[in-house]
């Protein structure tokens, strides 16, 4: 069994990892726009392309939940991570096919290792009636790594060659490989016919349908991603360093956020955060059209950085709640694929939709924040959508966390759970 400090611990490492690689944003979003002389659109497309491998998140996670040695998994995937990024650090000028192609397989690393800890996650949270502060401690430390990768992914733009960037980048997946050690390994392979059950009963509910869509529309918002970076370097004239400045901002208050979610859902509830979040999100995601120049985007990444962690958080402990026993990691991964997939879809979009309705209007300034309006009414419309959503995805079977089991009742849970073979990792 995994204690709870080094469960704790094992979450904060392997999102630390996945956290650091973001250190080569910046820099590639600079090397598509500047060396490949990319467009908004055609940015879109290359980050929907590479970060593809998050759509078939639920694959790896069914590998997850039906085979053994989940050491042995997690240090071999995030092997083949660091593999990648040495690859496109020896490579003297990567195009555009090089590029995608081994950022592809790094994203194939990372999603890979990302499931087998959210298995862990959700099979011991939910035991303990933790999935929701476990979920708080990873996010919490994603978002503490934009306090280095935001400024330090700027600087590095700014300086720096973006092959030396990819090598450092393939530093962090040796952390994940190491974290494995922080991980029981599993006594015996788990009974594969169980897991098909428990997703088809998983699948053939209303409440499934409900929490994916709700879940795709909260974060489907055209604006952010590539539209908004086009929209601040070129409209904005914001430089590499203060583009960094706003992520470690948006960092710091993710993790704020994260820590107000995490010290307070066991007493509120998730339902009401959910409530609440809904209708404050959409209210207040019409005060991006005030983003017009570097105060206001500051002010704005704070606010939206804490208030999008915690009803993201919300979001994610309902859907780890939801995850039926047996099937922990792939149902988590189909869940996040759907994140992942509004987030690609968003961008893609975004980036599309901005090339032409900047065309369309008046050249210059006027017409790209007629552009980024029309995203952010988008945006702002989709979060509000999820307020009918709510009661269905919410369903009947949400527990409060006010309502845990006795000590004695937990113990024995734990006891039986030790005696299983381990089937999410």
């Amino acid at each position: 069994m995994i204690g709870t400090d080094r469960l704790y611990l094992f979450c904060a490492v392997n999102y630390f990892a996945q956290g650091m690689a973001g250190i080569v944003y910046e820099p590639l979003n600079y090397r598509l726009k500047d060396g490949l002389k990319l467009s908004a659109g055609q940015t879109a497309v290359f980050v929907a392309w590479m970060t593809a491998p998050f759509l078939i998140k639920p694959l790896f996670g069914l590998l997850a939940d039906l085979l053994p040695r989940r050491r042995a998994r997690l240090a071999a995937g995030a092997a083949v991570g660091a593999a990648g990024w040495l690859a496109l650090a020896a490579a003297p000028v990567p195009g555009y096919g090089l590029l995608l192609a081994l950022l592809i397989l790094v994203n194939c690393s990372v999603a890979f290792c990302d499931v087998t800890c959210d298995g862990v996650m959700v099979e011991k949270g939910k035991l303990a009636g933790k999935t929701g502060t476990y979920q708080a401690v990873q996010i919490g430390t994603l978002y503490a790594t934009l306090l280095l990768t935001g400024v330090g992914g700027g600087w590095l733009a700014a300086r720096v060659d973006v092959r030396a960037v990819f090598a450092l980048a393939a530093v962090f997946p040796l952390l994940v490989a190491g974290s494995a050690f922080l991980v029981k390994a599993a006594p015996a392979a788990p009974a594969p016919a169980a897991v098909p059950g428990a997703l088809r009963g998983l699948v053939r509910s209303r409440r499934f349908w409900a929490l994916c869509l709700m879940i795709f529309l909260w974060n489907f918002y055209p604006f952010l991603g590539t539209a908004q970076f086009y929209f601040q370097s070129e409209t904005l004239h914001m430089g590499p360093l203060y583009i960094g400045l706003l992520s470690t901002l948006g960092g710091a208050a993710g993790v704020a956020g994260a820590a107000f979610f995490g010290s307070t859902v066991r007493r509120w509830g998730t339902e009401r955060f959910l409530r609440a979040g809904v209708l404050v999100s959409a209210a207040t995601g019409l005060l991006y059209l005030l983003y017009r120049g570097s105060v206001s985007a500051a002010l704005l990444t704070v606010f939206f950085g804490a208030l999008g962690v915690v009803f993201r958080l919300a979001l994610m402990d309902l859907a780890a709640r939801s995850c039926p026993k047996g099937a922990e990691a792939t149902a988590f991964a189909v869940y996040m694929a759907v994140f992942n997939f509004a987030a690609l879809a968003s961008n893609a979009a975004g980036g599309r939709i901005y090339d032409l309705l900047r065309e369309g209007f008046a050249p210059g300034p006027a017409g790209a924040y007629r552009a980024a309006a029309a995203l952010i009414l988008t945006g702002s419309l989709c979060t509000l959508s999820c307020w009918w959503l709510l009661p269905a995805a919410l369903g009947s079977a949400l527990p409060e966390r006010r309502s845990l089991p006795s000590a004695a009742g937990l113990l024995a849970a734990k006891a039986r759970c030790d005696e299983l073979p381990s089937s999410a990792s």
